[in-house]
């Protein structure tokens, strides 16, 4: 990693954990080694950096909204150990995501007086998975693996345990072992889902 790189880890880490109004340009100068003098070479204050977190989230969040797009037009056929491997992957890849996960808790955590992060919260975290996973819902009942039920309505029944889970098992200090219940949870739970709005008459 360089300087601005180190920096940017740095700020992630004490905004998740202490949050971005309690964490000083001193905080995450001291965290990699550095004077106030030298950070403010790379960033001119601490919304900067902020700024530079926003921009590095949404461009992952576009990359693996992209790369799911390719993977859902391929589908033609699909059984349930797919299905449910499918959203391993997606779990895997985004929640998991060590920048991803920790940044999501930065937007959660500042939402309530930010009104930028709450803007990109709302999008990234509520209104896009469930934009993106209703086309996937819709993708599964044209090829006759879902049930023709209201694809918004079970779009929710799929995200809302994902998201749930999510808020449940992963704090900014989340384990290996908080990993795997949460995986397993949302496992559970898309197991569950695919009992009740599969097509059993296709």
């Amino acid at each position: 990693m360089d300087t601005k790189e180190l920096i940017q880890e740095a700020a992630l880490e004490l905004f998740s954990q202490k949050g971005f109004d309690s964490a000083s340009v001193r905080d995450i100068a001291g965290k990699i080694g550095i004077k106030d003098s030298s950070l403010y070479f790379h960033y001119k204050n601490k919304q900067a950096i902020l700024d530079s977190l926003i921009d590095k989230f949404i461009t992952i969040s576009e990359q693996m909204m992209s790369l799911l797009d390719g993977i859902i037009e391929s589908i033609t056929t699909i059984d349930d150990e797919s299905f449910c491997a499918i959203t391993e992957q997606y779990v895997e890849r985004y929640f998991l995501n060590d920048f991803i996960s920790r940044f999501i808790m930065v937007m959660n955590h500042e939402r309530s007086h930010n009104q930028r992060l709450r803007k990109e919260y709302i999008y990234w975290c509520i209104k896009k998975p469930i934009e993106f996973q209703m086309i996937v819902i819709k993708r599964l009942q044209d090829i006759g693996y879902l049930k023709m039920f209201d694809a918004q309505y079970i779009t929710l029944e799929y995200y809302a345990p994902i998201f749930m889970f999510f808020n449940l098992y992963l704090g900014h200090d989340y384990t290996e072992t908080d990993k795997k219940l949460f995986k397993e949870a949302v496992i559970a739970a898309t197991k569950n889902f695919v009992c009740m709005y599969k097509n059993e008459e296709k």
